[in-house]
């Protein structure tokens, strides 16, 4: 599936439970069966019927047991480095392991539980959007996925948040330049492609895509490019 297709069918989705069937079915096209989601910090801004901070998490029930029954959730590595890198990783690329953290991911193999790539979304005040997918097949190489299963997990964060807590989007209003400089980033230029298509620095260009992330209260580029496109405000 497009990426374009995937951000109409998320934002065309009534509900969360529509919303959940689009984004585990993008996963489910790249090899990842289950997913676990969760907030930290700022809890409100999520609804969900699970206990606080989890708004998603699918993963076998047997494993989930066996994982808060061995108290994997105070030593997974996973929850550790999540919530201090803002670029995506996947479990492979985890270092410094522990012997209970080496136990655990034996065992969440052993479980099926073969591969995973984690996505952390920092919002405005501080709190923290985790993402971790997981695959049950053995010849997935995820360091190739991490691009695109963070475009999927920030533009399922945004459609959920349109859902469960939707900002008025007339209140946003964006300068030519700072809609130029989005735009240009959504076709996937670079802040210094961008700067010489419209002959200003690549420091303005940061200049201007960071006021626009302020004003569409995003966190990441990827996350304002998301919003812009829902808002109307920019047509890749």
């Amino acid at each position: 599936m497009r990426l374009g297709d995937f951000i109409d069918k998320t934002l065309a989705a009534p509900d969360v439970g529509a919303l959940v069937g689009e984004f585990k079915g993008a996963l489910r096209e790249r090899g990842y069966e289950w997913a676990a989601c969760g907030a930290i910090g700022g809890h409100a801004h999520y609804q969900s019927a699970l206990p606080a901070p989890a708004v998603l998490v699918d993963y076998p029930v047997d494993w989930q047991r066996h994982y808060f029954e061995t108290g994997y959730v105070t030593t997974d590595p996973i929850v550790a480095r999540a919530p201090l890198s803002r670029l995506p990783f996947s479990w492979t690329q985890l270092r410094d392991l522990t012997p209970i953290n080496r136990r655990m991911f034996n065992e969440a193999n052993e479980a099926g539980l073969k591969h995973g790539v984690a996505v952390s979304i920092h919002g405005p005040a501080g709190e923290v959007f985790i993402t971790s997918v997981v695959s049950p097949y053995a010849e997935m190489r995820p360091e190739r996925d991490l691009h695109a299963v963070n475009l999927i997990v920030n533009q399922f964060h945004t459609a959920y948040l349109g859902l469960v807590a939707p900002p008025d989007p007339q209140l946003v209003t964006l300068t030519l330049r700072e809609r130029e400089c989005l735009l240009w980033s959504a076709r996937g230029k670079s802040s210094w492609d961008i700067g010489v298509i419209l002959s200003i620095s690549e420091n303005t260009v940061n200049f201007h895509l960071k006021n626009a992330m302020a004003k569409l209260d995003a966190g990441t580029r990827i996350m304002a490019i998301v919003k812009s496109i829902r808002f109307g405000l920019i047509i890749p």
